[in-house]
């Protein structure tokens, strides 16, 4: 190796040493107590590995030892500082009364290259965030989703049969008959549209619905530079939905677009809102504009599907997975929808948010699995003015474009707030027990003003889909149902490691 070379290599790898330990000195320099990083990888060395998902790597930030009396964890994920919340009262402050300086979300899409990923709700930025909720929330108003209930029962008889054709002595991969009725459920109430996931296993929805979280090394590379490094996305031209998925979804909205239009047919459901918004940018060609833009649109679309597939799915089948093991939890759940169908074919809207023991047992299950198992903030400190610091802690300012994150599944665990937090116990959410829980450790949803939007359907499509699944049938713990669960390091949201097989038995009314 020649001279000249072997100086740039020694000049670089001091450039490199300096700077190393320039940055990973952050927190160090402001007096905040932190978890030691590694050279590379900061402290996200098990995720980045691929050894636990992102989850559960900010799990372990909140529950490091020696930082137990903290309010908050100073971390390094690969090179960047983030800071790891863990006081209630801070977390509160962050996400809700001081929320003016963490409007947007930390992980981002690429805005060039990938509109779906950009432009819709769950990523848009402030002040588009906010203008884009405001027009969509009505979607979600108790009197909008009561006149589509009628459509998601129908769905919900559909579960039942395909119970009927399942149940035997085979045991039954419970996630994908859950992700069936989910996604028939979120294409007739957004769309308008007949996903027949449960009737055809090979129904084209389904397929696309379960290949945005397909557990492969690419998407998980994708996801890692969205919800870690996304500084990266643009030049990795990193998308949210692969590009046949995008077409898949494209095509769809733009073929229910049409139709609605042509037809004036109104369903009040998202389909409805989002003609309302392109109406209205025809109508303010100069305000406007992008609500023309069917890539706008159908963003919106696309991320009610997949967050309502997935998300719903998961916490069916969880719950589904505690009582088969507590088998007494299920029969005290079987009987209450006995009690309340009565000779009816179905729950009324009214009378399924009235069953108490089905929400003691769905609270329990997403006090056990918050679906995302966190939340996170951007810090966006004002020009001038005042600044936020971390009092009454510390009166550090945090730096403009901080990432602040709480791990909602550490808190869910934690037994100073719940006692025993391994056993699933529906109980702690009985009414009498209310004084004793500390609701502000309860957030399943996320926290504060940019909290998931459709909390109530989400809620209702778990429940519905328990009520029929259960209204004739038992679920059993078999020989192939895991003993823990594992969770898919891989994954973007909580999800097993491994297929939950149940085996389903048809019992007389």
């Amino acid at each position: 190796m020649s001279t000249e070379l072997l100086l740039l290599v020694a000049t670089l790898a001091i450039v490199f040493y300096i700077w190393q330990r320039r940055a990973f000195s952050f927190w160090q320099r402001h007096g905040v107590k932190y978890i030691r990083p590694l050279p590379f990888l900061g402290c996200t060395r098990e995720f980045l590995t691929a050894r636990v998902p992102f989850f559960e790597q900010i799990k372990k930030f909140h529950e490091a030892p020696g930082f137990e009396k903290e309010p908050f964890v100073g971390v390094y994920l690969a090179y960047k500082p983030a800071l790891v919340v863990r006081d209630l009262d801070l977390i509160k402050t962050v996400m809700i009364k001081k929320f003016q300086y963490f409007h947007n979300r930390v992980l981002q899409t690429d805005p060039h290259n990938d509109a779906l990923g950009f432009n819709n709700l769950f990523f848009a930025r402030s002040p588009e965030w906010k203008e884009l909720r405001h027009k969509i929330s009505p979607v979600f108003t108790s009197g909008k989703i009561k006149q589509m209930y009628p459509l998601m029962v129908k769905i919900g008889k559909d579960l039942e049969s395909s119970a009927e054709r399942l149940a035997g002595a085979s045991p039954v991969p419970i996630k994908d008959l859950c992700a069936r009725f989910t996604t028939d459920l979120i294409a007739t109430i957004a769309f308008g549209v007949e996903a027949n996931a449960l009737k055809d296993a090979k129904s084209e929805f389904f397929y696309h619905n379960q290949a945005i979280f397909a557990l492969t090394w690419s998407r998980a590379i994708d996801f890692t530079i969205i919800f870690m490094l996304p500084a990266l996305v643009s030049i990795a031209r990193v998308k949210l939905f692969s590009k046949e998925t995008t077409k898949f979804i494209r095509n769809t909205i733009n073929y229910v677009l049409s139709e609605r239009e042509r037809t004036g047919v109104k369903r009040n459901d998202l389909v409805d809102i989002l003609l309302a918004l392109k109406r209205e940018a025809e109508a303010n060609p100069d305000q406007l504009q992008k609500y023309k833009d069917l890539d706008y649109l159908v963003a919106q679309a696309a991320v009610f599907q997949t967050a309502g597939f997935e998300t719903s799915s998961s916490t069916m089948t969880l719950t589904l997975y505690h009582l088969a093991q507590n088998e007494s939890l299920q029969d005290r759940l079987c009987q209450e929808i006995t009690e309340y169908l009565g000779d009816e074919d179905h729950v009324s809207y009214d009378r399924i948010q009235q069953m108490p023991y089905l929400s003691q047992v769905v609270n329990e299950t997403l006090r056990m699995y918050p679906i995302v198992g966190y939340a996170e903030r951007q810090c966006a400190q004002p020009a001038e003015g005042e600044k936020f610091t971390l009092e009454p802690h510390s009166s550090m300012e945090l730096p403009h474009g901080m990432a602040v994150y709480v791990s909602a599944i550490a808190i869910h665990h934690d037994p100073q707030y719940w006692p025993e937090p391994e056993k699933f116990d529906p109980d702690r959410f009985d009414p009498a027990n209310r004084s004793n829980l500390n609701m502000d450790a309860y957030m399943p949803f996320g926290v504060g003003p940019r909290n998931c939007i459709g909390m109530r359907l989400g809620l209702l499509q778990s429940k519905l889909g328990l009520v029929h699944l259960l209204r004739h049938h038992r679920v059993h713990a078999t020989d192939q149902t895991p003993k823990k669960i594992e969770w898919a390091a891989t994954s973007p949201l909580i999800a097993s490691k491994h297929e939950i097989y149940l085996r389903l038995e048809k019992v007389s009314s």
